[in-house]
């Protein structure tokens, strides 16, 4: 049985184009997602040309990453 998970893996290099498709991997609706974007909330994304795309392998990175060290002493 294919889950809808298996339809959003992206090759390394792979863009997502638009709100709705950005949408997708996020678990949010396109409206929601619109609005994360222009706030600047998605890792990876930018505006390009009037529409929006997201780097994949960016995206995922910023899940991965070890934690900044706190400033405080």
């Amino acid at each position: 049985m294919k889950t809808e998970n298996s339809k959003l893996m992206a090759k390394p290099d792979d863009f997502v184009w638009g709100a709705a498709e950005i949408g997708k991997y996020l678990g949010r609706s396109k409206e929601a997602t619109w609005f994360m974007l222009e706030q600047n909330r998605v890792p990876g994304a930018k505006k390009v040309a009037g529409r929006w795309g997201m780097h994949v392998p960016t995206f995922l990175s910023s899940f991965t990453e070890a934690p900044r060290a706190s400033v405080a002493a």
